[in-house]
């Protein structure tokens, strides 16, 4: 890594210590490094995804006894499993005797966790449960040796999410989700039942760009009139654009007929919280359901709730984040989990959520948007991968080193003493806020 001095022309040491972090963030910028840099990715493993708290899967992936996902957190390969006494493991996807992978497939539902390699044989709470030829070792060795796999250092479970850190210090899930926790009770109390169900697969694919790319967009406002304008003309092409109109005096208009819609996106709110979490509130174009099926969900909703059903089905965000690595999109009804694989290769998983008890109309709906707008091919998500990897290109190229994050720089956001923000319209407060994080993280801070 080589890091950014004051000096005008941007000259550059090489010392990858805390103050080379440091400096590549500015108040109102950050260097390209931040984004493209191996080691600095490499370093973000350790510091960030090695000690904060992680999505690993929500309980209802595996409802039943034998039940499993595998997925990586930090890089690390690990299984999720439902033992059979109804209990929840994460544990490391790893044999301890030569270090094969013990499961392979994405999902299903086993007895034994069997390695490929010398069929060696786990429970499905990661208990050694034996191997074969036991006479070729000395006596009691299968017996007295620790040969378990291994669990991560904590797990814990929030309303069925399950987190996972691979540091067995820092912050407990309280302390680290804080006020966030609030943003999960919203999305599980919207279902008459209480509760939220992955019952229908993930989206998996990846794209070629800096997992921070990603994490900053989910706050910015700024990009949604751009890049989402219109995912296709009627020539079926994407990114069409307008040329740019002039005013009687030939200056550029950037926003010719689009001042009516700017205005609403000033107006969205925006907030965020210590550790790195941000959120972007409900769009203000949001429209109210209406309708028998709307009608049915309301009133199973106050067979539960009673008089708190109408303020707790109201949508009030539309996108939580979770530092440094998910985030809830209330209205499409799903979770998405970034995992990097590179400095400049993300894995995206989408996980469609059922609300328990909702007609089942509401959750077609669902699944029909998520198709429409967050699959592989869907036209909002491939929107936005084409500009992170025109991003991710683009910040490699020798021009100028700094991105500039200074929009909402002149307005004050209102902030409490305990780190929490609210800021509005089409500020990058949610970036900065991020890259706080980022630097307590890497540093110590955190």
């Amino acid at each position: 890594m080589t890091a950014p001095n004051t000096a005008p022309d941007n000259s550059l040491d090489t010392a990858l210590d805390n103050d080379a972090l440091r400096s590549l963030i500015r108040p109102d910028r950050v260097h390209r490094d931040f984004y493209i840099d191996p080691d600095v990715f490499d370093l973000e493993m350790d510091r960030i995804f090695g000690r904060a708290w992680l999505f690993v899967g929500h309980a209802s992936q595996v409802p039943n006894r034998g039940d499993y996902i595998t997925t990586t957190i930090a890089r690390q390969p690990v299984i999720m499993s439902r033992h059979r006494d109804g209990e929840v493991h994460v544990m490391f996807n790893r044999c301890t005797h030569r270090g094969a992978q013990v499961c392979l497939e994405q999902f299903g539902n086993a007895k034994r966790f069997e390695c490929p390699y010398h069929a060696w044989v786990y429970n499905t709470d990661g208990s050694f449960a034996g191997a074969p030829y036991p006479k070729g070792y000395e006596d009691g060795f299968l017996e007295k040796e620790k040969l378990d796999l291994v669990k991560i250092p904590r797990m814990a479970i929030y309303r069925g999410f399950v987190f996972g850190s691979l540091s067995a210090d820092g912050p407990d899930i309280d302390e680290f989700l804080g006020p966030m926790k609030d943003h999960i009770d919203a999305f599980a109390d919207r279902a008459p039942d209480g509760e939220v169900e992955a019952c229908a697969g993930v989206f998996r694919y990846r794209f070629a760009a800096n997992w921070k790319i990603q994490m900053e967009n989910q706050t910015d406002v700024y990009h949604i009139m751009f890049t989402h304008v219109s995912t296709t003309d009627d020539k079926g092409r994407q990114f069409r654009r307008e040329g740019a109109e002039e005013d009687e005096a030939g200056k550029v208009k950037v926003l010719a007929d689009n001042a009516e819609l700017s205005d609403q996106w000033e107006q969205h709110p925006l907030g965020g919280h210590r550790y790195g979490h941000v959120y972007m509130g409900r769009f203000a174009m949001d429209k109210g359901n209406s309708g028998p099926v709307h009608d049915r969900y309301k009133a199973a909703m106050e067979t539960t709730y009673g008089d708190r059903a109408e303020d707790l089905m109201t949508v009030k965000t539309h996108n939580s984040i979770f530092y440094p690595q998910w985030s809830i999109q209330h209205l499409t009804q799903h979770i998405r989990v970034m995992n990097p694989i590179s400095v400049n290769c993300t894995e995206n998983i989408i996980i469609p959520l059922k609300l328990k008890g909702a007609p089942e109309e509401m959750w077609r709906a669902s699944l029909r948007s998520n198709n429409n707008s967050h699959s592989p091919s869907g036209m909002v998500m491939s929107d936005d991968m084409e500009v992170w990897v025109r991003c991710q290109e683009g910040l490699a190229t020798q021009s100028t080193d700094w991105v500039v994050l200074a929009r909402g720089m002149n307005e004050r956001a209102n902030t409490d003493n305990l780190g929490s923000y609210e800021s509005h319209g089409t500020s990058e407060s949610g970036a900065r806020n991020q890259q706080a994080a980022w630097v307590d993280f890497m540093c110590g801070g955190s």
